[in-house]
């Protein structure tokens, strides 16, 4: 046994064999008091020594003092352990999750939907100050009621219920202003209205009626200033606008004027691109059948530059019908059209509306095409003037386009 004198004391060190122990990092280390390193082949005792004497210059003794004060001086058997822990992290992370169900799938025709009465017991202003409070409370309830609303709850500010197994829009008391400063421009100035489900519904009223305005907020595109806005029972006015888009894609569909069509794609390439928006691909009708619909069959793969206007805008149509949607909304859609291609896309979205239950709106400046529709809305200065059912609709071809 050997001895070493130093400043701290005598560090007795024991040696059963003289071997070379490495460590991981084959760093010297200095024991702490009282502490002693263990190996299978060396063991080492220093009570009072701060230092480790020199006792065989031929044992080599590589040890890491974070190993050490650690105790992790791994032996085979654990690195197997832990090989072993890692393989079953790695399955278990590749096991396929457990699908959730989506909370905004709700059947939207459903009378047993939650339904929530929002009191407002506010007092305001008279003139445009009021208005401002109005669209702010307006935000505040949005913020509060929008995910609700979006995933099938029944949300009222004006202590109305809709029908939602009857009617498919439903307004009350809707208001629609444009404030720019202290100026107020008032656009809807308080309707009501209930409109059926599976009704062709054409509105009517002169440039600057609000007609435009009216067919923008039931389809989700502006929002009110203020009333209740229920389309499929969910109330419009409420909802935020990156909610009010998953609305639209998922329950409407949208034909305007201008075609819109995407010129680096065919017509039946145009055509899926509403396909892949839809959220039940499995129900309506297939891309063939649309285009079967429309009359189109021979011209699917042609771009657009090689189509006529009209075919142009039964494309659009095309697109429109291949989300499946609940309600077809067409803003003025034959108004670039001449006659002849004005009546086929009339034909076509009766067809729409008659053979697979679509509910349809038209905005359009004609006052004949009314003569097709179940339901006509006349609307003059922001409010409806006169509203008419038609218990027996025309034929497009029997209109007079003059």
């Amino acid at each position: 046994m050997a001895e070493n004198k130093n400043n701290t004391g005598t560090a007795k060190i024991q040696i059963k064999k003289t071997v070379k122990v490495t460590a991981l990092n084959g760093a010297e280390i200095k024991p702490k008091k009282d502490e002693k390193i263990v190996d299978e082949k060396i063991e080492i005792v220093a009570p009072e020594a701060e230092v480790i004497s020199n006792v065989d210059k031929s044992a080599k003794k590589e040890v890491s003092t974070n190993e050490v004060s650690k105790k992790t001086v791994q032996t085979t058997e654990s690195k197997k352990v832990s090989e072993s822990k890692k393989e079953s992290k790695i399955k278990e992370s590749t096991k396929p999750k457990k699908e959730s169900r989506n909370k905004e799938d709700f059947d939207v025709y459903d009378e047993n939907r939650e339904y929530i009465v929002v009191e407002d017991t506010e007092k305001y202003e008279e003139g445009i100050k009021g208005v401002k409070q109005k669209m702010k409370r307006q935000k505040q309830l949005t913020s509060k009621y929008s995910k609700d609303i979006l995933e099938g709850k029944i949300i009222t500010t004006e202590n109305y219920k809709p029908e939602v197994s009857k009617h498919v829009i439903e307004l009350k008391n809707v208001k629609k202003s444009y404030v720019n400063g202290d100026l107020e421009t008032a656009v809807l100035k308080g309707i009501d209205i209930k409109l059926e489900q599976g009704d062709f519904i054409v509105i009517l009223g002169p440039s600057g009626s609000g007609k435009t305005t009216f067919l923008n907020i039931i389809s989700g595109l502006d929002k009110s200033t203020i009333g209740d806005v229920f389309v499929l029972g969910s109330n419009l006015s409420l909802l935020k606008d990156s909610h009010l888009t998953k609305f639209r894609r998922r329950n409407v569909g949208f034909i305007f004027q201008q075609y819109n069509l995407l010129t680096n794609l065919t017509a039946k390439e145009n055509a899926e691109v509403g396909e892949n928006l839809s959220s039940d691909k499995d129900s309506g009708m297939t891309i063939d059948e649309i285009f079967e619909t429309i009359g189109m069959e021979e011209q699917k793969n042609k771009y657009p530059h090689q189509m006529s206007g009209g075919q142009q805008q039964r494309v659009s149509i095309a697109r429109a019908l291949a989300k499946n949607p609940n309600i077809l909304f067409a803003d003025e859609p034959t108004g670039a059209l001449d006659e002849e291609m004005g009546r086929k896309v009339l034909e076509i979205l009766v067809k729409v509306n008659r053979e697979y239950k679509t509910t349809v709106v038209v905005v359009t400046h004609n006052p004949n095409i009314a003569t097709i529709a179940n339901t006509v809305i006349h609307i003059k200065n922001g409010l409806i003037d006169q509203l008419q059912h038609n218990a027996n609709p025309a034929d497009p071809s029997t209109i007079d386009w003059s």
